[in-house]
């Protein structure tokens, strides 16, 4: 096998490592990608960069061949044909996309771990030694699947959402924990986690819940009904339960954070949040997130997806909070108390 790897995971490696290098790859940088680093004859890796750059453009991605000089060539991607567009899905579209997912994911799928390597790879860039080329089962996991948790919680709720029967479940809020009783609408991914978005049925009115905070088992309010026991308002919208501002905003939150991401991730950053949040780059390839607000909860959560490859520049307050949070779980994980 060429480059000692599957066709697909190699070129997967060129497009994760091609969309991290702004400035674009010279050949002496390409042939450090794991499918190009094999002792084959230059020219015969050269080929095959050919044949790999066409598949690529075959697929929508715009790819850039920049001469230097006689000696020298650039090959780039075009960072816009790179990025998706934003979707307008009903419930029953993002649940059914759930599950194909999930079918795809599970390492009793059709692709198993094949696939959540190659989105692990895309999401934070593997092509250049950013992450080893093995990954661990429990981050193959969490490629769609982030939060701890979330798996039991999720497939009782698509069940119950796909034939309109309402779920009860135990629920930590910041206030306590109690007991909901909901009528699934829709199934949102934020940030690294899923929110269940429904009707409170004990409060007459429409509640987020975000599923890693649900605890223990998730069952059917009332096992022996028939569905469908409610109907879906006409005209609702799951993005409106969300704030414009990802990470929170209002009383409490922290004002004109900056926060650096380094190379290693900074696609991952980029994919989401370029052009909602004002971003400025280094010539090294990492980038500064600039929030006007933030959550310290959210921020962390978020954080949490990149460890070791981010730091909080401003503000002040924000870095200490961040620093005992941090030494806190430290003590934790040695055995101490929390």
């Amino acid at each position: 096998m060429p480059g000692g790897i599957d066709k697909t995971e190699r070129q997967l490696n060129l497009i994760s490592a091609l969309l991290k290098a702004r400035e674009g790859l010279v050949w002496a940088e390409i042939t450090r990608i794991n499918g190009y680093d094999d002792a084959a004859a230059e020219r015969s890796r050269q080929r095959r960069l050919e044949r790999d750059l066409h598949d690529i453009a075959d697929i929508g991605l715009m790819v850039e061949r920049i001469v230097e000089d006689r000696q020298r060539t650039r090959w780039a991607i075009h960072r816009g044909s790179a990025l998706l567009p934003s979707l307008t899905l009903t419930g029953e579209q993002r649940v059914l996309l759930f599950r194909i997912g999930m079918a795809y994911v599970d390492e009793a799928g059709a692709l198993g771990r094949h696939l959540s390597t190659a989105l692990m790879k895309l999401q934070a860039g593997a092509g250049r030694g950013a992450m080893p080329v093995e990954l661990p089962p429990a981050t193959i996991r969490r490629s769609l699947l982030r939060k701890p948790g979330e798996g039991a919680p999720l497939e009782a709720i698509v069940n119950a959402l796909l034939h309109r029967r309402r779920i009860a479940f135990e629920y930590r809020s910041r206030q306590a924990t109690g007991r909901r009783v909901v009528a699934p609408y829709a199934l949102v991914s934020r940030r690294g986690g899923w929110y269940l978005l429904g009707l409170d049925v004990d409060r007459g009115a429409e509640r987020t819940f975000r599923v890693s905070r649900i605890r223990g088992r998730v069952s059917l309010h009332t096992p022996r009904g028939k569905a469908p026991e409610y109907d879906i308002p006409a005209g609702f919208e799951p993005e409106r339960s969300f704030s414009s501002q990802a990470f929170g905003s209002g009383e409490g939150a922290f004002r004109d954070v900056k926060i650096r991401f380094d190379a290693e991730v900074a696609f991952a950053v980029l994919n989401e949040f370029e052009g909602s949040y004002h971003i400025t780059h280094a010539k090294d390839g990492s980038l500064v997130l600039h929030l006007p607000f933030a959550w310290p909860g959210e921020l962390m959560n978020y954080l949490g997806e990149f460890p070791g490859h981010w730091q909080v520049q401003q503000p002040q307050d924000l870095r200490e909070l961040v620093v005992k949070r941090l030494k806190a779980s430290l003590k934790v994980l040695q055995g101490g108390a929390p």
